[in-house]
């Protein structure tokens, strides 16, 4: 899978020019939502995931199936604006309705998903929302058409008659791929040639006269979609702010405890030793008001969080660097241990018992992010722990 921007200048050899973000193999459908989340068909099956931002990563390692069997039956799928996704199946009808999110209930068959067309939709070559929320469809006579999306279940040709022709002819060699971009250019690829086109419709329907030609072989990529520039590629700086730091929700943990007998006529000093070590899960959340979605196996170096007793705050432990996730949950260890002594008097009986107070820590934290794009945002965020400190050992009789 390769990404690249299209506010760069482009040259024939888009290969080259792509990033690769990841594998993506064996799929039959490549769609991407409005809020950037990836959706793949493969063999009768459907997965969504995030955009991946590593290179050697088969993607379907982290998506999720969220749907079987039926999915190798549809022609067409794409998203409307408001998130939903429509698709056109092989024998011509039309759906719409939210995205699927469980893959043991058919999207179909759902409630909430609407039949908007009965038949005749096969023939549509392309279809695809313009941001106006206009229907554009390519026909198989080789017109591009706009109108109101159906919203009852309404035969193709019906709908036809309601819409307004705005290309009469040559569509259906440009429908390789075929969208909007967000500033309302329609982008479109030649399927005999692979040139790649942007630009307006003009009233009189010659596209290609008022369209730049950005670069060509496009027809040997299967599947291009557009996506946002939300996919975190990697961490630049990332800081900690302990100052900012709060307790949460206390309670003492009992690490190690020890009985000891003495079953002389003297008193015997027995040696209280033990080492133990604490293993914390954390995670982060972010609150960067940025439309960014995380992709997989992004981690950094950073201290680790734990709370000072002396200072009576959150500090970070810089000598101790820990490579941090931000999308999977994050398990740290600290260590404990004492060598007391203790004096049992003759016949009799007393326990050491070992302690720590456990607090629950947030700790907030700023970073300068780099996505797949190239886009250097800075976002900030909290991570959510725990600390261990306090420790005490205490004879009980």
């Amino acid at each position: 899978m390769r990404v690249e921007s299209p506010n760069k200048p482009l040259t024939d050899d888009c290969a080259a020019r792509a990033a690769v973000v990841g594998k993506l193999q064996n799929v039959r459908h490549v769609l991407c939502s409005p809020d950037g989340v990836l959706f793949c068909v493969r063999g009768g099956d459907l997965y969504r995931g995030p955009i991946p931002s590593n290179k050697d990563l088969d993607w379907f390692s982290m998506a999720r199936r969220v749907g079987k069997d039926e999915w190798s039956g549809f022609k067409i799928l794409f998203f409307h604006q408001d998130g939903e996704l429509c698709a056109t199946t092989n024998n011509g009808e039309f759906y719409k309705g939210p995205r699927p999110d469980n893959e043991n209930v058919s999207w179909t068959n759902r409630q909430d998903t609407k039949k908007i067309g009965k038949s005749g939709w096969e023939q549509c070559d392309a279809l695809f929302f313009a941001p106006d929320g206009d229907l554009y469809a390519v026909t198989k006579q080789d017109k591009i058409m706009k109108g109101k999306p159906p919203t009852t279940a309404q035969d193709c040709e019906e709908w036809l008659k309601t819409c307004t022709m705005v290309g009469g002819c040559g569509w259906l060699r440009l429908s390789h791929f075929m969208s909007f971009s967000p500033d309302g250019k329609l982008w479109s690829v030649d399927k005999q040639n692979g040139n790649l086109y942007s630009g307006i419709i003009p009233e009189d329907g010659r596209y290609l006269d008022n369209s730049q030609n950005l670069g060509s072989d496009y027809h040997q990529i299967p599947f291009l979609c557009f996506i946002k520039d939300k996919t975190i590629h990697n961490i630049i700086r990332f800081q900690f702010l302990p100052k900012e730091g709060k307790k949460g929700s206390e309670n003492i943990e009992v690490i190690a405890e020890k009985i000891y007998t003495n079953t002389e006529s003297s008193p015997v000093t027995y040696t209280f030793t033990f080492e133990k070590t604490l293993k914390v899960s954390s995670f982060f959340t972010d609150e960067h008001g940025f439309p960014l979605q995380l992709g997989a196996g992004i981690t950094f170096k950073a201290g680790i969080p734990f709370f000072s007793q002396n200072k009576k705050s959150a500090e970070i432990k810089l000598g101790a660097a820990h490579n941090w996730s931000f999308t999977d949950s994050n398990e740290t260890e600290v260590k404990f241990s004492s060598n007391s002594e203790v004096e049992v008097p003759p016949g009799k009986t007393m326990k050491l018992v070992a302690s720590v107070v456990k607090t629950d820590l947030v700790v907030p934290y700023r970073a300068k992010v780099r996505t797949i794009f190239g886009s250097k945002i800075e976002m900030t965020g909290t991570w959510h722990g725990a600390a261990h400190y306090n420790l005490m050992v205490k004879q009980e009789k």
